[in-house]
């Protein structure tokens, strides 16, 4: 103990038996110590223990252990927030369809209803393939499209019968190009056995180049009331915007795309898919998507049938 504390520690032990000398405490009655000497004992150690610098003081305690190092993670907000550029991967790899879809149909499209900002919707709408002129609220589009059998073996479904068959998956490619086929080429990066990204380019110069990507999906099965499969996907739009001296920087969107299918067949007979979609828009800042409280919402119809007559043969009877 360095010098100055032991001269400090006498000097407070002295001031302490000082004051007990002065003044008369009762109570702390002893039979073998006499109670002035323990009145002294323990006023001198509480000083010395109260007063004492803590420079001084011996300290045996062992130091604390290192903390774990922090991790910080986006803030996704309170509520629906949901961040659109982290990586996660999605459960259910693509949307199953039963093998009886498999081949080319003609779509038919409608726009049906546009609720919250316009603009806002009709980017989206743009943005996901739609190419109509004039009103797009008043669109209707038609063109081809197809569903295709990769045998793969998670492509597993079992059928209203009970048996197991391989399932069919939207060809997300194809439909792009000719949705988007009618005003300008377009040049399609997409993989059937990993569609959850699919990148496309106009000739137009005035359109970005564009990447949608699955972030989220939930799938519905189909059952026996004449419901085919239904499905749920959060898809990021990212687009390219140039800026001065050659550079560019990303846009990042968000829009929700629910689609609820169920057969059909016309006054002629003819076997026909029917489809309801309902694209909703959010709005994304540093990336979180405010997915609780949709900017504007889309609602379509969509009537897909086959590219040759499907009705029933009636023979005649001979």
């Amino acid at each position: 103990m360095p010098v100055c504390c032991k001269m400090f520690a006498i000097l407070v032990s002295l001031f302490a038996l000082h004051l007990l000398h002065n003044f008369t405490t009762l109570g702390l009655h002893n039979n073998n110590v006499p109670s002035s000497l323990c009145r002294r004992r323990m006023v001198a150690g509480a000083a010395s223990s109260l007063l004492l610098p803590s420079c001084c003081r011996r300290v045996d305690a062992a130091s604390p252990p290192s903390l774990p190092p922090i991790v910080f993670e986006r803030v996704q907000g309170i509520g629906g927030g949901f961040d659109m550029l982290a990586d996660k991967p999605i459960v259910d790899v693509d949307i199953l369809y039963p093998p009886s879809l498999n081949g080319t149909w003609v779509c038919e499209r409608k726009v049906v209803s546009v609720e919250g900002d316009v603009n806002q919707a009709e980017g989206a709408w743009k943005l996901l393939g739609g190419t109509a002129g004039g009103d797009f609220q008043k669109s209707e589009e038609k063109y081809y499209v197809r569903f295709v059998d990769l045998r793969r073996s998670t492509d597993g479904i079992i059928g209203l019968d009970g048996k197991k068959y391989y399932g069919d998956v939207f060809d997300r490619g194809y439909e792009i190009v000719e949705r988007t086929g009618g005003t300008a080429a377009t040049v399609v990066q997409w993989d059937p056995r990993a569609p959850n990204t699919l990148k496309y380019k106009k000739s137009d110069d005035n359109f970005p180049e564009t990447e949608l990507k699955v972030v989220q999906r939930t799938v519905e099965p189909q059952n026996n009331k004449g419901s085919l499969v239904g499905s749920n996907e959060l898809i990021r739009v990212t687009t390219k915007t140039s800026a001065l001296f050659g550079s560019s920087f990303d846009f990042t969107f968000a829009a929700r795309v629910q689609r609820r299918w169920r057969r059909s067949t016309t006054d002629e007979g003819d076997r026909v898919v029917e489809g309801l979609e309902i694209v909703k828009t959010y709005r994304v800042l540093d990336g979180i998507a405010g997915i609780e409280f949709p900017t504007s919402t889309i609602k379509s119809t969509i009537r897909l049938t086959r590219t040759y007559p499907t009705r029933p043969t009636i023979v005649p009877n001979e």
